[in-house]
């Protein structure tokens, strides 16, 4: 036999059919050898850019994106929450870079998220600060961790996240990618950045 799975806690009025809520407002089955499951909507989103077809040096917190213009570095990670907006937690991030070594002085990269378009509006390499203009659309951020050589390609995950994020009507996030340590890129580099995140 099918039991339901529950994306959501189940509405109080119909809860005593199936099971009731216990003082921490945890679902409790009535039939506990048939137990429901009670889990959140999965969103993934996936950004993939090639950085500019330049050489130009980072240094320690420069932004990393696909052109120098402005804006060039606001990424948007489309479908990471409900389209109607609501809260999600980012649960795992994945960064991938496509070159096969590390170049000297790159260490750790850090995701900040915004609401929306941050006002600041920098391209690939402007210097990344939380500025006046950014404070009400800011999020918070996650660290991504250091890359490692895996041959043909630099790779950094990180699982168990718990970071609860607000996400805006749309289902979408803006961000900067940016770097903690200062070093010398390859021109034209493909990066891809993967986010899992669970709705509820």
């Amino acid at each position: 036999m099918d039991y339901p799975v529950l994306n959501k806690a189940p509405d109080v009025a119909n809860a005593a059919a199936i099971g009731t809520l216990d003082g921490s407002g945890n679902f409790v089955p009535v039939d506990s050898s048939h137990p429901l499951t009670v889990q959140g909507l999965p969103y993934s989103s996936i950004v993939s850019f090639n950085r500019p077809g330049d050489t130009s040096a980072y240094l320690a917190n420069d932004a990393v994106g696909p052109a120098t213009a402005a804006g060039g570095a606001v990424l948007s990670f489309a479908g990471i929450g409900p389209a109607g907006g609501g809260e999600v937690v980012i649960t795992r991030a994945a960064l991938e870079i496509d070159r096969a070594d590390v170049p000297a002085g790159m260490t750790t990269f850090r995701l900040y998220f915004y609401s929306g378009p941050p006002a600041s509006n920098l391209g690939d390499n402007g210097a990344w600060d939380l500025g006046a203009g950014d404070r009400a659309g800011f999020l918070g951020y996650i660290d991504l961790g250091a890359p490692v050589d895996l041959g043909s390609t630099l790779y950094v995950q990180v699982d168990g996240l718990a970071t609860q994020i607000t996400v805006p009507a749309g289902g979408a996030l803006s961000a900067y990618l940016v770097t903690i340590g200062g070093y010398t890129p390859a021109s034209a580099t493909p990066h891809k950045i993967t986010l899992k995140a669970a709705g509820f």
